[in-house]
């Protein structure tokens, strides 16, 4: 027996408040379909959406891919290097997130430039060197083919794309948004003051960029779990 289920994102935040101790423990939501499997035993089993495989090279040469990241937890983000307007404070407001959660062994980031043509590997690490940001291992700036990239983008229900006729983003557009992307690749999002989910974080707004602090260590916590269960 099948159900598949389409919803995006798919609500299954989690509380439980132990009145004596006021202890609150939560989850983030899953975002993209899921599929729900009846197994042999009649036990219901969920599998949630994963982004695809990917293969992309980081600003220190290394191959940066889906199965690269597992274990880890990260947020995934668009830019170009010669981007005149929202790439500056963004990547700003990232480092921000960064250097507060730059303890955290199982948190990294990965940017994709969508000016590949332009953004070599040697323009990706003078970018981030220029941005203090020298350990490529929690910070990976990728590039690879246009066509890899827009549709991962995609993948991450972001969007990128390229526009000649938009001459004042150098011919190029792409979301000012981010997204989380859990230890198994599947995409977890929080949920905002009123219950809503946010699927992905506007970086360029303050509430957003607390909350993605709070939801990344959310989901560390989380994997701690996961891995103290093995």
């Amino acid at each position: 027996m099948l159900i598949i289920l389409l919803a995006l994102p798919v609500s299954v935040y989690l509380a439980a408040v132990f009145i004596s101790g006021e202890i609150t423990f939560r989850s983030l939501d899953f975002v993209g379909p899921k599929e729900v499997t009846v197994n042999d035993e009649g036990e219901e089993e969920t599998v949630y959406y994963t982004v695809p495989d990917f293969s992309f090279t980081d600003q220190d040469g290394n191959t940066v891919t889906r199965e690269s990241m597992k274990g880890k937890i990260y947020v995934a983000s668009f830019f170009f290097t010669r981007c005149p307007t929202i790439c500056t404070p963004m990547n700003y407001h990232l480092k921000s997130v960064y250097d507060r959660l730059y303890a955290f062994k199982d948190i990294a980031f990965i940017s994709h430039t969508i000016d590949p043509t332009h953004d070599s590997i040697a323009q990706l690490k003078a970018y981030a060197l220029e941005r203090g940001i020298n350990n490529s291992e929690k910070w990976h700036f990728v590039t690879g083919s246009k066509e890899d990239i827009y549709s991962m983008a995609s993948s991450y229900y972001l969007a990128a794309n390229e526009d000649s006729t938009m001459t004042n983003h150098a011919g190029f557009y792409h979301s000012g948004q981010v997204v989380l992307v859990d230890w198994d690749g599947r995409i977890r999002s929080g949920i905002d003051d009123d219950g809503n989910p946010v699927g992905g974080y506007d970086i360029t707004e303050a509430k957003d960029i607390d909350q993605l602090v709070d939801d990344l260590r959310v989901l560390a916590k989380e994997y701690r779990k996961v891995k103290m269960r093995g």
